[in-house]
C-alpha cells in the first residue's frame, strides 16, 4: 500500500473519518509550519513584532472558543498529511507501508529552518522525535496491539541538512511477547544521517 489505511491498524491508532475534516484544515497546518520557519530566519523590528503578537494573540482567543476534549480532535489525525497533520513533529511523509513478512514503512521528510540546531544542521534532538512517531506507526502495522515506547536509541552518523528531502526507513526487526524491536535509518541519498534502534512494549490492560 502506498498511504496509510486506518484499516490497517488497531482502534487506538487515531484517525479523523474522511470527509469529516473542515475544507482547507491541511493547508492550515502547513501555513503554520511556514509561519514558524519565517519567525525562525527573521530578525523583524519591534513594530512588525508588536502586530505579528496582536494578530496571533487574536488567532489564539478564537480557537480557544472552538477547544474541544482529545479524542474529538483533529490535530495528528490526518493519516495521508505530513506529520499526520500534527504540528510538533517533523512533516513526515509516509510513502509506504508493508506488513509481511514483518511489518516495515518508508518515508520522507525535509526539516525547515526552524528545525536548525545550528550552523545549518538539524538539531540533534528533532531526530529522536521523528522516529518516535514514525516507529510508533511501523510498531502497529497488521492491527497490532496498542504499544509504547520503552527506550528509542539514535546514533548519529552524519550531519543531517536542512532544506534537502531525506529518506526515513522503519522496519520491525523482532517480536518477543509483548516486546517489539525496531530498527531504522534516516538517509540522505546513499550517506546514512542517524540509525536509531527502538523497543516498544505491549501494554497490558487497562493500562494508559
Amino acid at each position: 500500500m502506498t498511504i496509510l489505511d486506518p484499516a490497517d491498524f488497531v482502534l487506538e491508532m487515531p484517525h479523523a473519518p474522511r470527509g469529516t475534516v473542515p475544507a482547507g484544515y491541511a493547508e492550515m497546518i502547513a501555513a503554520v509550519r511556514e509561519l514558524e520557519d519565517r519567525i525562525t530566519e527573521a530578525a523583524p523590528p519591534a513594530e512588525l513584532v508588536a502586530d505579528i503578537r496582536r494578530t496571533l494573540t487574536a488567532l489564539s482567543s478564537r480557537l480557544a472558543e472552538h477547544a474541544v476534549p482529545e479524542s474529538e480532535r483533529i490535530c495528528g489525525t490526518l493519516l495521508d498529511e505530513p506529520g499526520r497533520g500534527q504540528m510538533l513533529i517533523p512533516p513526515l511523509q509516509v510513502d509506504e507501508v508493508c506488513a509481511e513478512p514483518l511489518p516495515s514503512v518508508r518515508g520522507r521528510v525535509t526539516f525547515g529552518p526552524r528545525h536548525i540546531g545550528g550552523n545549518g544542521a538539524v538539531h540533534g534532538g528533532v531526530i529522536p522525535l521523528l522516529f518516535d512517531d514514525f516507529f510508533g506507526i511501523c510498531a502497529h502495522v497488521g492491527r497490532r496491539p496498542l504499544a509504547r515506547t520503552a527506550y528509542l536509541r539514535t546514533d548519529y552518523r552524519a550531519v543531517t541538512p536542512v532544506g534537502t528531502e531525506l529518506q526515513v526507513l522503519a522496519r520491525l526487526d523482532r517480536e518477543e511477547g509483548r516486546k517489539r524491536f525496531l530498527v531504522g535509518e534516516l538517509r540522505d541519498g546513499e550517506r546514512v544521517c542517524a540509525e536509531v534502534t527502538a523497543l516498544f512494549v505491549q501494554l497490558k490492560p487497562g493500562q494508559p
